[in-house]
């Protein structure tokens, strides 16, 4: 029963990590809504004559402003995607170094898998960003978890001919 509960811990750390990570960049770098659409402020579309060259000349002008203001809202987004994927990096990295040095035990290790998560889902979300700073950050984050997880067995395997040599 007793591992079975650090099971349910771990899941439940690497849950609320996950969580943590996602709101902390969702508070520093807020979603910006589109606002380029109006709000219907105008006569229904069978109220006009759309064969009008004034008409038309009026509704490419809405258009061009409704595109230059897209294009405008898609830069934005894209960067403040980068910020968030770049946050999240960052702070998963220093949590994987804090762990290196640590070790891994249930909770660690629920730590670890929260790391692996957050950072898997921020790349997936936020892959439009195609930052190369976030790009590195994903690398050394790899590299940390390779470090991590050779460190651990290898403790694992110190550990089981230490524990070996006293039997005998």
């Amino acid at each position: 029963m007793d591992k079975f509960m650090n099971y349910v811990f771990m899941v439940l750390i690497a849950g609320f990590f996950t969580a943590i990570i996602f709101y902390a960049a969702h508070v520093f770098f807020p979603i910006q809504e589109n606002n380029c659409w109006t709000k219907y402020t105008e006569p229904a579309l069978v109220d006009k004559n759309y064969n009008d060259p004034a008409v038309q000349a009026q509704e490419k002008a809405k258009q061009s402003e409704i595109d230059t203001c897209n294009t405008l809202y898609e830069s934005t987004r894209k960067s403040q995607e980068m910020y968030k994927l770049i946050l999240i990096g960052a702070i998963n990295v220093l949590v994987l170094l804090v762990l290196i040095f640590l070790g891994l035990n249930f909770v660690s290790f629920g730590v670890f898998v929260g790391v692996l998560l957050s950072s898997m889902i921020a790349a997936i979300s936020y892959y439009d960003s195609s930052s190369k700073i976030a790009l590195v950050i994903i690398v050394i984050l790899f590299i940390e978890s390779l470090i991590l997880l050779t460190r651990n067995l290898v403790d694992k395997k110190e550990d089981s001919k230490t524990a070996n040599k006293k039997r005998k």
